[in-house]
């Protein structure tokens, strides 16, 4: 879910103090050990591969995000210092070797969100880090938009930005070195959240801004940057995006458009899909809704299908019980008032099994001591006490029973106390419950207390439960987020178990906290998550594309496990928290090259 899909899917998470004032060691995880080339000699960059991202949206107007493909200019040192003086320098952009009015050269200094991890000075240009940009009007700002006066037909949709060629590798802009020109949209099109369509070359410019900013970061890691520049350039800088935004509903069923985004980018043509949500509530989990079915669809197609497998674990918000035949079993819960600065006005459960004649009784008690009467089918409201309730006993396509349960309070009030929901079986079945509460979030904010039924197996979400979808776990780099945690191990969050219809839920695990990346408004981040491991594998996926366009989804899905590291934190796989072991793209890479 995302607890707006920033945080969800996760996101930008508190840095404790231990990790502020490190830098050493760094790995940035986007920037491949070794190059490769295409077999024209090129640099597999991905390539004329199109990237598909359901997620919440892009910020278009980020210089991670154009081509470098407006031509190379020359600089002119203005005041003659010997380096370069933003807004006082030129680019002779019009190629008269002298500097003229409105050529004034000045730059981007990109903002630091890493917690001060990363040790940059924005007022200070670096060119692995920073843009330049032609300050037409000397006001010190890049301006850009249609509020600034520019159009779809302008080159970065503003005042033009530039990289520059490091020559002597000072890291800085000297005399004689090139400027690059960005000029083309790497985003062919965005579905926005009310459905309207915005595409490159006619309307991109309107394109609705990421307000959550995931799905600027996770679309850094992919194709962000430009190859051999920027030191956090994505996997495969030269790929193009589709986007398709989500938008999310108050209550569960958070995501009712999964359908219509997955046809549009099915009709865009993406070679490769990648899912930036996880869901769990009123989700069967057994892969048998139209969206499953039609990532499925997809993946027989040809189309490389990935998602995130979800960062639930660890959350107190899955419970698995062996339910005895005739014994009731209690399980407890309890919701806070108020959770991520919103009030919470609804709480949100579901149990799933898998044997679809077998009909489970269950009674509610509210924090007010009353208690429902047994349901055990059908749907309906009932009031209990000072509560309004909704229930639905619910059976998929491929037989798991879902008996779901929707918690209010009158007067629309908050709430919050301790719930018991007592359930009764007229057989011995294994049952899994879920909770949620309208903040939508993975930390738990209303979450079971019944300590020895929780776990974390089992906790692989939606869509990533489709069968033909590489689900795609995450591992720790860089730096533990506290005392348990260990450098290139699991990430206690992440996603794992087997999915409830047997299939081992995890197909391979990649970097995912603490990577690195790039946010909106012009800003480097800290970025973590199961959105950031799946990301490294579609960057990856791109660049196989770029070499063996012919590539079915089977075949990638089998290189990747196939070459996937193990050691000492995986230890032996297939197993169900790392699936097949750790992205290894170089390996992958070497493989498709044989």
């Amino acid at each position: 879910m995302k607890k707006t899909l920033v945080i969800a899917i996760i996101a930008f998470l508190v840095v404790p103090f231990w990790m502020a004032n490190a830098q050493d060691n760094i790995w940035y995880t986007t920037v491949l050990k070794e190059k490769f080339v295409d077999k024209s000699g090129n640099p597999l960059t991905g390539k004329s591969v199109i990237v598909g991202d359901v997620d919440s949206g892009v910020d278009i107007f980020s210089p991670f995000f154009f081509f470098a493909d407006g031509g190379e200019y020359d600089w002119i040192d203005t005041d003659k210092d010997g380096g370069f003086t933003p807004g006082v320098d030129a680019v002779d952009f019009n190629k008269n070797g002298k500097a003229d009015e409105g050529e004034w050269l000045n730059f981007i200094g990109m903002k630091n969100s890493t917690y001060g991890i990363l040790k940059f000075n924005s007022k200070e240009y670096k060119s692995d880090m920073d843009f330049l940009y032609l300050d037409r009007n000397k006001d010190g700002k890049r301006n850009f938009g249609e509020k600034d006066g520019f159009a779809e037909s302008d080159p970065t949709y503003g005042e033009q930005i530039f990289i520059s060629l490091d020559k002597n590798r000072d890291n800085k802009l000297s005399a004689g070195e090139k400027l690059v020109a960005l000029k083309t949209s790497k985003v062919r099109a965005v579905r926005e959240k009310d459905g309207t369509i915005r595409r490159r070359g006619v309307d991109l410019i309107k394109t609705e801004p990421d307000t959550v900013k995931h799905g600027t970061s996770v679309s850094g890691i992919v194709l962000g940057g430009h190859y051999g520049v920027q030191k956090m350039c994505g996997i495969a800088p030269d790929a193009e995006l589709v986007m398709a935004n989500i938008n999310y509903n108050y209550t569960p069923r958070f995501v009712t458009m999964f359908p219509d985004l997955v046809k549009f980018l099915r009709d865009e043509k993406v070679n490769v899909l990648l899912f930036e949500d996880g869901e769990w509530m009123y989700e069967y989990m057994d892969g048998s809704t139209e969206e499953e079915e039609l990532t499925n669809q997809m993946a027989r197609d040809g189309i490389t299908v990935i998602g995130g497998g979800g960062n639930l674990a660890s959350g107190n918000m899955h419970i698995k019980d062996n339910l005895k035949k005739g014994v009731p079993a209690d399980y407890t819960f309890k919701a806070p008032k108020e959770a991520e600065k919103k009030k919470n006005d609804g709480v949100f459960t579901s149990f799933l099994w898998r044997e679809k004649d077998v009909k489970v009784g269950f009674t509610v008690e509210t924090p007010d001591g009353k208690k429902s009467n047994e349901l055990t089918d059908g749907s309906g409201f009932v009031k209990v006490g000072d509560y309004n309730m909704f229930y639905s006993r619910d059976v998929s396509d491929k037989g798991t029973v879902m008996f779901r349960f929707g918690l209010s309070a009158k007067d629309s009030g908050t709430i919050d106390g301790s719930w018991k929901i007592t359930a009764k079986s007229p057989k011995d079945i294994v049952i899994d419950g879920f909770i949620v509460d309208v903040t939508q979030s993975w930390g738990g904010s209303s979450h079971w207390t019944c300590k020895d039924k929780i776990t974390d197996e089992g906790t692989v979400t939606f869509p990533s439960t489709a069968d033909s979808l590489i689900a795609v776990g995450a591992y720790t780099v860089n730096f533990a987020f506290g005392p348990d945690d260990k450098l290139g191990g699991l990430c206690y969050y992440s996603g794992r178990g087997y999915n409830i219809n047997g299939k081992i839920g995890i197909d391979i695990s990649a970097p995912g906290h603490s990577t690195f990346t790039v946010a909106p408004d012009n800003s480097y981040t800290l970025f973590s998550g199961t959105s950031s491991a799946a990301p490294h594998v579609t960057g990856t996926v791109a660049l196989m594309l770029q070499y063996d366009p012919t590539l079915t989804h089977a075949q990638i899905r089998n290189i990747l496990k196939h070459t996937a590291t193990t050691d000492e934190f995986t230890g032996s796989v297939p197993n169900t928290n790392w699936g097949w072991g750790k992205l290894n793209p170089e390996a992958a890479i070497k493989y498709v090259l044989k």
